[in-house]
């Protein structure tokens, strides 16, 4: 299914905007009754299913951002619908859930949405002739189909934005794959449990390198700026998650082949492996905001006088680490992590000379899993948003 752009009418875009708002929300199963996800007993009541669109309009309408990325979509028709007269005139989910049976869905698909013209897109799909070289079956196919669209940003130009959503960790080696363990009870079930996670670990960092690789050979021809988010349900510390890392990747002079690299100081060398890196956004931020206060407090001792200079501490006091301590986006149990995640290029890292853009604002919108109302959050979303907001360079 083809989720074709909005109203072609002029946005207000055409206003000077010198930032601009990023949302990755996992809508935790958006389905529209009465359709049904995994199994006819999952359907929404006419009264649930709208105040599950409800909490998600009074969220927008609260947070005002500019592109939304969207996970567990099984009713893109009705999300198009509803965030027309919200602001987003411009809509994209190119792929379809799965009907099991009769109105039963499963694999619900990524969308985005954007108050600024998308100008393309297109679903991701990965290099088979990688697949031998990384020891992965032929049928290999993503869980969920990434996509990326092309956005035409006021005053930043056009950026490349994905929104992924990788293999989750529930065991994989059920019944429906493995009949016959040759065990029976605990064993059986702690077997299942080891090969399970492995196999849904190897599925998620096939995905993760996979598309890397296709991000890095996009850029290569378009040289834009990139925007990654999406729910990895992964941390980006983990094994497979390393090819997202932009230190996780060690480069040794004598593997440069590139002549044109091998030339390269070791500052210029870093700067054109960041070129092809992706960045926590949220990494970004922590950074730029510690620089700023210590630019801050060095700015305001050297207008000191020698006899006034031992109060600068008292008048600014040091950056407290806590004060930007990153909220878990998903609780299982009384446990957090952190599974949602916004990536950015090296357009969005105020340190690159390809500055274009930084970091300047973080949030985790978690109030309706660490303080849930009933009333208000009873049909809302097991993830918590997490919004970036991009500061134009001046």
């Amino acid at each position: 299914m083809i989720q074709k752009n909005g109203s072609n009418s002029e946005h207000q875009s055409s206003k000077k905007q010198q930032n601009f708002k990023v949302v990755s929300f996992n809508l935790f199963n958006f389905i529209e009754p009465p359709a049904a996800y995994y199994d006819f007993e999952n359907i929404y009541s006419r009264q649930q299913w709208q105040k599950k669109c409800t909490w998600l309009t009074q969220y927008i309408n609260e947070h005002q951002p500019d592109i939304i990325g969207f996970q567990e979509v099984f009713s893109p028709d009705a999300l198009k619908a509803l965030l027309g007269p919200l602001g987003y005139p411009y809509f994209a989910a190119l792929d379809e859930p799965s009907l099991i049976s009769d109105y039963v869905y499963q694999s619900p698909v990524v969308a985005i949405a954007s108050k600024f013209p998308i100008t393309e897109s297109v679903l991701v799909t990965p290099d088979e002739n990688l697949f031998p070289l990384m020891g992965i079956a032929n049928d290999f196919s993503f869980s969920r189909q990434p996509l990326r669209v092309k956005i035409a940003l006021a005053e930043f130009g056009e950026c490349e934005c994905y929104v992924v959503h990788l293999k989750s960790k529930r065991s994989g080696m059920g019944l429906d794959t493995l009949d016959d363990s040759g065990m029976k009870g605990g064993a059986d079930i702690m077997a299942r449990q080891a090969l399970g996670s492995w196999a849904s670990n190897m599925q998620r960092g096939s995905e993760a390198a996979l598309l890397f690789n296709e991000i890095a050979k996009q850029r290569t021809k378009s040289q834009l700026p990139v925007l990654l988010m999406g729910d990895f349900n992964d941390t980006l510390q983990s094994t497979a998650l390393e090819a997202f890392r932009a230190n996780g990747k060690r480069v040794f002079r004598n593997d440069i082949i590139d002549p044109k690299l091998k030339v390269m100081n070791d500052k210029t060398l870093a700067d054109e492996f960041a070129q092809f890196s992706l960045f926590d956004s949220y990494e970004l931020f922590q950074t730029g905001q510690k620089l700023n206060a210590t630019l801050a407090q060095d700015e305001y001792e050297s207008g000191l006088h020698d006899e006034d200079s031992d109060i600068a501490e008292d008048v600014l006091p040091p950056v407290d680490p806590l004060k930007y301590a990153r909220q878990a986006t998903h609780y299982f149990g009384n446990t957090g992590s952190v599974l949602d995640y916004i990536l950015a290029s090296c357009e969005f890292d105020a340190s690159h000379p390809r500055n274009l853009a930084e970091v300047t604002d973080y949030q985790t919108h978690d109030r309706h899993l660490v303080r849930p109302e009933y009333e208000r959050d009873s049909d809302s979303t097991d993830h918590a948003p997490v919004m970036m907001t991009f500061t134009l360079r001046s």
